[in-house]
């Protein structure tokens, strides 16, 4: 199984997602970003650095946020799911064509990646106002 981690990055009251690039593997599918854990890595060390080397910024783990399982037609990944705070710099994507800062309730019109589908609506039901 193939273990992914992945960003939760908030701004205001928006969520970051990013579209993979024309060309690669996901073209046009969108996605929390994030990357593959590395050996020897844990994965809140390849979230920080695949973080860097695909938006440009600098951030630290605020929390753990969950995790999601999903089987494709080629592999099975173990999706890892951080929030994380933007400490520096400015986003340059280089893996993504378009960025976006996303509210929570429109998370879904989006076309995300399968793995991403089910931490988005654990996103949508965290972030759904509370009845008083």
């Amino acid at each position: 199984m193939l273990t992914v981690a992945a960003a939760l990055i908030r701004k205001e009251d928006k969520i970051l997602v990013a579209r993979h690039r024309p060309g690669t593997r996901h073209a046009g599918r969108w996605e929390f970003p994030g990357g593959k854990v590395e050996a020897g890595e844990t994965p809140e060390e390849a979230i920080v650095r695949e973080i860097q080397e695909e938006l440009g910024i600098l951030t630290t783990v605020s929390a753990f946020f969950g995790e999601s399982i999903a089987h494709t037609e080629t592999s099975d990944i173990r999706l890892l799911v951080f929030e994380l705070a933007w400490d520096s710099g400015d986003l340059a994507p280089t893996d993504h064509d378009r960025i976006d800062w996303v509210r929570p309730e429109d998370l879904l019109s989006y076309d995300l990646l399968e793995p991403d589908q089910p931490i988005a609506r654990q996103y949508m039901d965290r972030e759904e106002p509370q009845a008083s």
